[in-house]
């Protein structure tokens, strides 16, 4: 009998296939307590602006515990004075999208989210998100704006209409 409960026990902390979450994709409608689209604005001690604008998100869960997650955000720099070359304004970079790809697992109400490694992943670490509910996940989202470091929490919902 303490046998049957121990492998009871132990089944429970190993990591479960898809089907402890849904497959498909949840997209990010709030980071913290604030609606997507947000904008974050930080200025420096010598007076410069950074300023990023987080569009969207997308996290699609795949059959054999593989996932895709996108970003597309817009960076503007602003100067507030001449400077060394003589010209003070905005520099603003298009829409940028980044894509990371890799494995998930589940246990319990943990996610974890381990990244591929490729060039383009380098310094993307591993990430433990919170399953909310069957179509709700919570994860960290830390980023850097200027020399202030955020540290936030993304808002995922389920949605059928994204693929």
């Amino acid at each position: 009998m303490r046998l049957t409960y121990a492998l009871v026990a132990a089944a429970c902390l190993l990591p479960t296939r898809a089907d402890a979450q849904q497959v498909g994709s949840y997209l990010a409608v709030r980071i913290d307590q604030a609606p997507l689209p947000l904008a974050d604005r930080v200025t420096d001690g010598d007076g410069t602006t950074y300023l990023v604008e987080f569009e969207r998100m997308v996290v699609s869960l795949r059959s054999g515990n593989r996932f895709r997650a996108a970003v597309r955000f817009k960076r503007t720099l602003t100067t507030s004075d001449a400077g060394v070359g003589g010209r003070a304004g905005a520099r603003q970079t298009p829409i940028q999208s980044m894509t990371v790809t890799g494995r998930y697992e589940v246990t319990g109400t943990t996610i974890r989210f381990v990244a591929d490694s490729s060039g383009e992943t380098k310094g993307v670490r591993m990430l433990d998100g919170t399953i909310e509910g069957p179509q709700r996940i919570s994860l960290p989202f830390d980023y850097r704006n200027g020399s202030i470091e955020r540290k936030r929490v993304l808002r995922l919902q389920f949605r059928e209409d994204i693929l």
